[in-house]
């Protein structure tokens, strides 16, 4: 493919930046509390309101839905549009939506039935509704089919009973996209289906969790909450396809989240010295390592548009999915290890501590990277999906 902006393509995204920079005071504090494009502190309660405000502005504005179709409430744009829309966003540290617009609707469009389309479609490209994901459970990460929340039938509605971990964004979310087992115990994959439910149903309790990185996420209980039937996504015991689905859509990358820390280490490495005056910069290590960290965000940024075409086209990327995540997420914390490398001891120091580099960014972004070689799918598992759905090699049944 040629991966150079169409003209038209580039007056988009510079209308986007455009709309950005009319924000102004508007804009949220920068970060969403998780992943690539986290602040520089742990988000307060303000500032997540501030967000989810910021959020629903893009959505009143006709935003969220760039690459969604007229019918539902969006532009009609193309998906290379939508992706040059996160990862400007992504650059900004500003909140990316990644759940509802790019997993969930995404999703739905493809499988949805008709009444869900109307339901949630519109609402999500609004900034109305917003999800979170109810995947992992405490025996159940990597290996979601052996998952245990159970769903029953009841007449037109199911029966929700479990425990679910690490739900980020569960305390402002007002849906999730939940993975329950509806077929018998130890039916794995066969027995996985999806539903959609409020947060706000009776008999959800959210209760916090900091990671290690000082953000919020969640675990949450399931004890006898009733959703419609209605809200079951595809068929009953067909969940394990639809979370393959959107697990693809979730590894969809924002790769300038990791060119904009590479340029703040690098304006932190050319206007800093070192003990004997020199500048951090013209060390030739730190040279070489920088080099090495700007040609990953490259190929990053190549791989991320070869993703972004392929969902133009009407192709759901798999194998591809899986490159990106290993790629982003290794680089993400590779980038995060030689920052502190070159900072030395004085790296360690954290957020708030008196002369700690770059405010002590760097070692909050190296405690939040384990989770990115994590998150979305261990990368020892995408590694499996790339040699058996990529290279066609047989699976190890030792």
């Amino acid at each position: 493919m040629d991966f150079a902006l169409s003209p038209e393509n580039s007056n988009f995204i510079q209308r986007f930046r455009d709309y950005l920079d009319t924000l102004g005071p508007d804009l949220p504090g920068h970060g969403t509390g998780e992943g690539p494009n986290a602040p520089d502190h742990p988000v307060t309660e303000e500032e997540r309101a501030a967000r989810t405000r910021f959020v629903q502005r893009l959505g009143a504005d006709g935003w969220l839905g760039a690459a969604a179709p007229a019918e539902v409430g969006g532009m009609g744009r193309s998906n290379v549009e939508h992706w040059l829309m996160m990862e400007e966003l992504a650059y900004r540290r500003l909140p990316t939506m990644v759940i509802g617009v790019t997993i969930v609707a995404n999703t739905l469009l493809r499988i949805g039935s008709e009444e869900q389309r109307r339901e949630y479609l519109p609402k999500i490209y609004s900034g109305e509704y917003q999800f979170c994901l109810g995947y992992t459970e405490p025996e159940a990460g990597t290996d979601l089919a052996s998952l245990r929340t159970r769903a029953v039938r009841d007449g037109d509605e199911y029966v929700i009973d479990g425990q679910k971990i690490y739900t980020t964004g569960a305390e402002y979310a007002s849906h999730i996209w939940l993975a329950v087992r509806t077929g018998p115990p130890g039916s794995l994959h066969r027995g996985l289906s999806v539903l959609i439910v409020p947060v706000d149903t009776p008999g959800i309790t959210v209760r916090p969790l900091i990671t290690l990185a000082d953000y919020r996420t969640n675990e949450v209980f399931y004890d006898g909450v009733r959703v419609p039937a209605a809200n079951l996504v595809g068929e009953e015991n067909g969940g394990w396809g639809i979370l393959a689905m959107a697990l693809d859509f979730e590894r969809t990358p924002q790769a300038n989240a990791h060119v904009q820390a590479l340029e703040e280490l690098l304006g932190w490495a050319t206007t800093t010295r070192d003990a004997d005056g020199s500048l951090i910069a013209d060390d030739p290590t730190v040279r070489a390592d920088l080099a090495v960290l700007a040609t990953r965000n490259e190929v990053s940024r190549l791989f991320s548009l070869r993703m972004a075409d392929m969902y133009a086209r009407g192709e759901i990327p798999n194998v591809e999915a899986s490159i990106v995540k290993i790629w982003n997420s290794e680089l993400y914390q590779d980038s995060a290890s030689v920052a502190l490398s070159i900072m030395g001891q004085d790296g360690q120091l954290g957020v708030g501590v008196d002369g700690a580099p770059r405010g002590g960014h760097e070692e909050l972004r190296y405690r939040e990277s384990a989770v990115q070689r994590i998150s979305a799918g261990t990368n020892e598992v995408q590694r499996d999906i790339i040699a058996q759905r990529g290279l066609g090699l047989p699976r190890n049944r030792r």
